[in-house]
């Protein structure tokens, strides 16, 4: 967590200062001290879901990146008829609900509009044409965002692949190399040996054709030849097992060297892309404020005036939130019983594509989304330790009479040590999170959307 080191550093001075203002003031406010933030957040109580939460992303994250590849032609033939069928599942499942979130929609528009007609005399539903312009409006900008999305992450997909495939080729070509330098020294310890047995090899060889040798001198002979061939063969084996030992702890290295910089190219990535959506996201929101702040001036001008009319009848405003209501609930058991058919096909489909392609498959949206979900809570459990330690860290300064905390031990100077006394405070926290700090790391599935209507 050290690439958090700047931000805390000045979160810690900025905690300091409002403590002194707002809290005790320092009555000897004139010491600098340091702490180390990476070993407080280590010693926290919570830190433990912290490593949990990270474990359950990274396993996630291996079951994506380490699914096997199809091998046969048939088994990519099943993914793919797979990857079809899925996103054929999805397109369904998005139309259903498009069609029954429409449904009400109209449905209770319909209704509003014919009570407010009724109490109002009005001779269009409450801001129907303003409704229709808004909703067009943000329409357009979610779509143009979503497809500035999409494009950047088939980018990054695309780079990122481009890198595993240079990683990997560097990493072939280095043990290719490795390998055959090993080979050639083999080659040449054994014509060195060869070449010292030589003269002996020969005259045993020689005695040998000796016809007037006794069988004891014939059976010594060719025990000493045996034994000049066995040694050399176990001197080239023993070369052998250190050269492939040798050559195994070379390529976990050079693997190890692609991982790390694999991942520090993905980082890179995600960054860049990160900053990009949300100067992009920025940008939709200053456009959507300006338009539908127009619309928005209109449209409670008018709501403004059946309220008017509407509060000399109460009966009329308890009906019109008796059908909302009702919508409302209707709408969110329907698309609860939709979302669960629909994951509950797409974990059909993997599992019957498996067995067609005899692998397994993996769905790669369902992984992802519950990553994601989990990435959340590690962030908001981040966050919360973090809080309380800048807390404690404020507690422990005015005790010690420091006016100002430094992050950086290195450059703290003659700056006071105070990590111990912090992880002494950070210990007595709780050891548990409270159940709104953190979730079970499962996927959540999404909220339904509201249908709008015309309640006033």
């Amino acid at each position: 967590m050290k690439h958090h080191k700047a931000l805390v550093a000045a979160a810690l001075v900025v905690a300091l200062a409002g403590c002194a203002k707002g809290g005790a003031p320092f009555s000897h406010g004139s010491g600098a001290g340091y702490v180390d933030i990476d070993k407080v957040i280590a010693a926290h109580p919570l830190h433990v879901e912290l490593d949990t939460l990270e474990s359950q992303i990274t396993l996630l994250n291996g079951q994506a990146q380490n699914a096997p590849a199809p091998q046969t032609a048939a088994q990519q033939q099943a993914l793919t008829q797979m990857e079809t069928d899925l996103a054929a599942a999805d397109a369904q499942f998005q139309a259903q609900i498009n069609a029954r979130r429409a449904y009400y929609q109209q449905r209770e528009a319909a209704a509003m509009a014919a009570l407010q007609t009724q109490v109002t005399g009005a001779s269009a539903p409450i801001g129907q044409q303003l409704g229709a312009q808004a909703q067009k409006v943000q329409q357009d900008a979610l779509k143009a965002f979503t497809d500035y999305q999409k494009q950047l992450y088939q980018a990054d997909g695309q780079h990122l692949q481009q890198v595993a495939r240079q990683l990997q080729q560097e990493v072939g070509l280095k043990i290719g190399a490795r390998r055959a330098q090993l080979e050639k020294q083999e080659t040449d310890y054994q014509i060195d040996l060869a070449k010292q047995s030589q003269s002996q090899r020969l005259n045993l060889k020689a005695k040998l054709e000796d016809l007037n040798l006794s069988q004891d001198e014939r059976q010594q002979a060719e025990s000493q030849l045996a034994n000049i061939e066995t040694r050399e063969e176990s001197m080239i084996n023993q070369l052998k097992s250190r050269d492939n030992a040798d050559l195994k702890t070379y390529e976990d290295s050079l693997q190890r060297d692609a991982a790390a910089r694999f991942n520090a190219a993905r980082t890179a990535s995600m960054n860049a892309t990160n900053d990009k959506l949300k100067a992009r996201q920025k940008q939709m929101n200053d456009q959507l404020h300006v338009q539908l702040s127009g619309l928005g001036t209109q449209y409670q001008q008018q709501v403004a005036n059946a309220n008017a009319q509407l509060e000399k009848d109460p009966k009329a405003r308890a009906q019109m939130d008796k059908i909302h209501s009702e919508n409302q609930a209707q709408y969110a058991a329907e698309f609860s019983k939709a979302l669960a058919a629909y994951q509950q096909t797409r974990k059909q489909l993997v599992a019957k594509y498996s067995a067609i392609g005899h692998m397994q498959f993996i769905d790669d949206v369902a992984i992802q989304n519950e990553s994601q979900d989990l990435a959340a809570q590690r962030r908001d459990l981040y966050g919360k330790i973090l809080t309380q330690v800048q807390t404690q860290v404020g507690d422990v300064a005015r005790q010690r009479g420091i006016a100002i905390v430094f992050t950086n031990i290195r450059g703290a100077g003659s700056a006071v040590d105070i990590t111990d006394q912090v992880i002494k405070a950070i210990a007595a926290l709780p050891a548990s999170p409270s159940p709104s700090d953190s979730s079970p790391a499962t996927s959540s599935p999404p909220s339904p959307p509201t249908p709008s209507g015309s309640k006033t």
